[in-house]
């Protein structure tokens, strides 16, 4: 087990990034991977995986396919690391393939299972997607919501999440996501409720103009919202706003 977080160095990393590309670009995935692995088995920061995930994605980007393939066997290794840096790579095709890019997303959070796969990935190619290509995405996130598997839908949550922080100054596009929330408010499922209330909470943070109406819109309209989602949804609110929403919800 490990115990202890790996020190390792920005240029350390780049080092590893370019060697584990040329491999990757000449179709040497074994030397490329066995590179990678002791990165990828350590603990260590999510900030250097996010190095040499973009490194990696920007060196071979000009290979599609060859990217993918690594991504894919990175992701095969089953390590939390791998997660964070296939995804990361991933981002660097956005401009390219964003619906591939939007596939491979989806598949790898299914392959994960997990809701530390699905948070990794929800907040790097599919929240990266959302930040760069925003009505490109829209669509995507959509059919995420609905989708069978309760980590794609969780996925979506976050993303937005994602969004949120990252632009601060697009209430237009904000609204359009609330607007897609909508027909999912009353979820029960919690996984997929954290993963709503998550992305309602960083609203809350940035728009509380637009999140208090909207949620007041459902509350009145008597939408079962389950208290899980509620609470995170409210966490970032001033006390006014907070007991203007409290009075159409019994039991808080």
């Amino acid at each position: 087990m490990i115990t202890e977080r790996k020190k390792i160095s920005n240029e350390r990393i780049r080092e590893l990034a370019e060697k584990a590309s040329k491999s990757l670009l000449t179709g040497d995935y074994t030397n490329s991977i066995g590179l990678l692995k002791p990165l990828l088995n350590a603990k260590i920061a999510f900030s250097k995986l996010d190095l040499l995930g973009r490194e990696i994605g920007e060196a071979c980007c000009r290979k599609p396919q060859a990217l993918l393939t690594a991504c894919d066997q990175i992701v095969a290794s089953e390590t939390m690391g791998g997660f964070v840096v296939a995804s990361r790579a991933l981002t660097c095709l956005l401009d390219k393939d964003l619906e591939t890019v939007m596939e491979r997303t989806r598949e790898y959070i299914v392959e994960g299972n997990k809701w530390y796969v699905c948070d990794i990935i929800g907040e790097r190619s599919l929240g990266q997607a959302l930040v760069d290509h925003f009505d490109r995405t829209l669509p995507w996130l959509a059919r995420f919501l609905t989708d069978e598997n309760k980590w794609v839908k969780r996925s979506a949550g976050v993303a937005i999440h994602y969004f949120s922080k990252r632009v601060v100054n697009e209430a237009q596009k904000t609204q359009k996501l609330l607007e897609l929330l909508e027909p999912h408010i009353e979820e029960k499922q919690v996984d997929v409720v954290k993963g709503i209330g998550w992305g309602l909470k960083t609203i809350g943070k940035y728009h509380p103009d637009l999140l208090v109406p909207f949620l007041e819109k459902q509350l009145k309209a008597k939408k079962k919202i389950s208290k899980p989602m509620i609470k995170k949804a409210l966490t970032y609110l001033g006390k006014d706003r907070r007991s203007r929403l409290e009075r159409h919800v019994q039991g808080l």
